[in-house]
């Protein structure tokens, strides 16, 4: 499998939704362009997808709430 995804290989990889992936491209993602089947789609590289996942995931509230509860019932804090 590639490195590269489209808007739905992306959505898929980050548990999101298409529109969730568009929306981070407006808000400064780095995707290019491939051509596939002779059509021309949006491409992300996978560490760059993955990493601009792990800093939205990192000030995102719900997220940290369930961290630290799931921190809390392990005794890991």
């Amino acid at each position: 499998m590639s490195d590269l995804k489209t808007y739905r290989e992306a959505a898929i990889a980050t548990r999101r939704s298409v529109m969730t992936i568009k929306r981070w491209r407006r808000n400064g993602l780095s995707m290019g362009w491939e051509v596939r089947e002779g059509q021309r789609v949006r491409v992300v590289r996978e560490d760059v997808l993955k990493a601009w996942w792990r800093e939205r995931m990192k000030h995102d509230p719900v997220w940290q709430n369930r961290l630290r509860r799931e921190r809390r019932q392990t005794g890991a804090m």
